[in-house]
Order: C-alpha cells, then sequence, then structure tokens
C-alpha cells in the first residue's frame, strides 16, 4: 500500500475517464488528473493528504491534481469515479481551493452528470471530446460557486508533501540498506514525528513499507530463472539481517513462504514503476461494474 505516480492509459484523444467499482481499495498514490469521487451505496474512507475523509451514500470528494490519496470501502459499497485532465479546471483550481474536500452528490447532480459523460465515452459520437469537457467544467464551476472556498495558496517547493515522493525514490533506490532513521533525517524530521507523519500518509508504519518494497524485489529475484539465488542469498541482497526475519515477514505478508511462492505470483500490495510506466493502483479485491471505455 505505497504511495506512487498513477500515469492513466487513455484510448484516444478523451481527457476523461469515469468508472463505477464495488468494494474500491487501492494503493496510496498521486496523478496529474483531478479526481471526483461519489459514493452510490455503503461507505467509503478517502484518505487525502494529511486527513481521512468518512464518505457516506449521497457524499462526494474532490481531489486535486498531485495529491497524494487512497481509498478503503466497505464490502458492499459503490462508487463512482471520473478523472479529468487538470488543465480543464486551472482557472477554478489554480485561483482557490474548497474549504470542506467533502459535499453532497445530489446538490449537483453528480452521478447524471457522470452517467451523462460515460455515454459520450460509450458512444463516441462527433465532438464527443469536447461535450465531455464541457460538462466536468460546467459541473466543477457549479461546485465551486456553492461551497465555500479560500484563495489558493502556493505550497512551498519543498513542503511535506513533495519531501514524501522524494523520499519514496529514495527508497526505491536503496531500499536494501536505508533505515527509519536515515528516512526521518531525509524528511528533515524528529523520528517521533515522522513515525505519526508516515503512518498517517501512507496507512501503514515506515517499518512495514519498507519491508513491502524489500518483498517486491525480492520475489522479482526469486522468480528470474537467470539469477538462481538461493532464499538466503535473496534475504541477504534485500537488506533482511536473518533468514528468519525474511521468512517471518514474507509470510506476513504474503501469507506463504518463499519456497511456496508460485512462479506466477503477482504482488498487488506495492507495484513497482517509474513515472513513464502506466500504473493501476487499484487493488484486486475491487470489483469495476462499468467504465466508459466498454
Amino acid at each position: 500500500m505505497l504511495a506512487n505516480f498513477e500515469k492513466r492509459a487513455y484510448n484516444g484523444t478523451e481527457r476523461v475517464w469515469t468508472g463505477r467499482y464495488r468494494n474500491l481499495h487501492n494503493l496510496p498514490h498521486w496523478h496529474l488528473e483531478n479526481e471526483l469521487i461519489c459514493v452510490e451505496q455503503g461507505q467509503v474512507t478517502v484518505s487525502h493528504n494529511h486527513q481521512e475523509y468518512l464518505l457516506t451514500a449521497g457524499e462526494a470528494i474532490f481531489l486535486g491534481s498531485g495529491e497524494i490519496h487512497y481509498i478503503k470501502s466497505d464490502p458492499d459499497s459503490i462508487a463512482a469515479i471520473t478523472l479529468f485532465d487538470a488543465a480543464l479546471t486551472t482557472g477554478l483550481t489554480n485561483s482557490c481551493q474548497l474549504c470542506c474536500a467533502k459535499f453532497s452528490c445530489s446538490d449537483y447532480r453528480i452521478l447524471d452528470v457522470f452517467a451523462q459523460i460515460q455515454t459520450e465515452l460509450q458512444q463516441r459520437r462527433p465532438f464527443f471530446e469536447q461535450q465531455t469537457c464541457l460538462l466536468i467544467l460546467q459541473l466543477m464551476i457549479r461546485i465551486f460557486r456553492e461551497e465555500a472556498t479560500v484563495p489558493m495558496t502556493a505550497q512551498p517547493e519543498h513542503s511535506s508533501i513533495s519531501n514524501y515522493k522524494n523520499l519514496l525514490a529514495e527508497i526505491e533506490k536503496n531500499y536494501s540498506y536505508i533505515t527509519f532513521s536515515d528516512a526521518a533525517s531525509f524528511m528533515g524530521l524528529s523520528e517521533p514525528y515522522f513515525s505519526r507523519f508516515f503512518r498517517k500518509i501512507s496507512g501503514m508504519t515506515f517499518s512495514r513499507y519498507l519491508n513491502t518494497v524489500r518483498l517486491e524485489h525480492a520475489i522479482s529475484m526469486l522468480q528470474d530463472p537467470t539469477q538462481k539465488l538461493s532464499v538466503t542469498e535473496v534475504a541477504s541482497r534485500c537488506g533482511f539481517d536473518t533468514i528468519r526475519h525474511f521468512n517471518r515477514v514474507f509470510r506476513d505478508i504474503t501469507g506463504m513462504t518463499p519456497r511456496e511462492l508460485p512462479q506466477n505470483y503477482v504482488p498487488d500490495f506495492k507495484p513497482i514503476c517509474r513515472i513513464e510506466d502506466a500504473f493501476n493502483p487499484t487493488l484486486q479485491s475491487s470489483e469495476l461494474l462499468t467504465e466508459s471505455s466498454e
């Protein structure tokens, strides 16, 4: 459950994507698009930068471009999502921000607008791209007119969020030997404050985060027929001090031992990706009911 960059792959020139999910869970991530989430049924928890929002049926939340977030849902919940090019609403979102990210779906007929967008993207009639952009812009204007807003304040270049993103890259590069103290020092925070900050923004402790990064690399090594490394060699290369520690962490996160690992096993706790890759942060337990590309 690690924060990473999501680059969404589109089918053509459209600048909007919509989908409906049951039991939506995804990894902490950020993307360049803006995002609107509307809960149709059940309860959905959205962690947005430093704050958690509990959304019930009929409530929505707006997430701006570049903002770190993840989603946890009840099993019977249904959430409708629209991602759209942040450039469509720069006149709004560059000048002001909502005082509260959460608001009512029905006040703005958000689900109706999502349905219209989905129809446009499925039918792909002439000028559908322009129509979907217009629908989003009109919806966002209504929201920003009616909801309380405050002037947008520029985020400091070396803000905690920016430094956090840089830390993720540092951990990815030095996963075999980086320590908790190294990470706190990298962020310029005291260790107690860093521990609370990291858990709040990523949804897990630093130790578990680091272990999942190490395990992702370990699984790749174990499945690589060209290397033919022993379990002990893999554990050492990935930063585990003893084989016993490696086996315990491996079982805790994957539910199996390294020797029980199937050759085709694909972990969903942390996809490794680079910024140029397309990355889907949604976990396999989520059920996509409908999407605009059908």
